[in-house]
């Protein structure tokens, strides 16, 4: 990774953030290492994350959907027939 990958969004905002002492000096290692800016490492790794967490939660919603698919088929197929008696009934 180069300096490069990691360019920040002109429409940045600051956001206050507190990082414990261990956090914080392995943040600074790391960006001096690589001669990374720190924000834009934050806001990179951020951006993957949400990315990744965003896929990870929508795939369950639709696996849960799947899945709730053939429950839900079951309980309007039993409404369906007490509605057919009741209409049966009425007449």
């Amino acid at each position: 990774m180069d300096a490069g990958e990691f360019a920040m969004a002109s429409d940045a905002h600051q956001v206050p953030v507190n990082l414990d002492d261990a956090t914080l000096t392995e943040l600074k290692t790391y960006c001096e290492f690589f001669s990374l800016d720190q924000n834009d490492l934050i806001n990179n790794v951020l951006s993957h994350f949400l990315a990744d967490h965003e896929s990870i939660d929508l795939n369950q919603l639709a696996l849960g959907y799947q899945a709730m698919g053939q429950l839900n088929e079951e309980i309007a197929d039993e409404f369906s027939l007490t509605e057919a008696e009741a209409a049966s009934i009425d007449q």
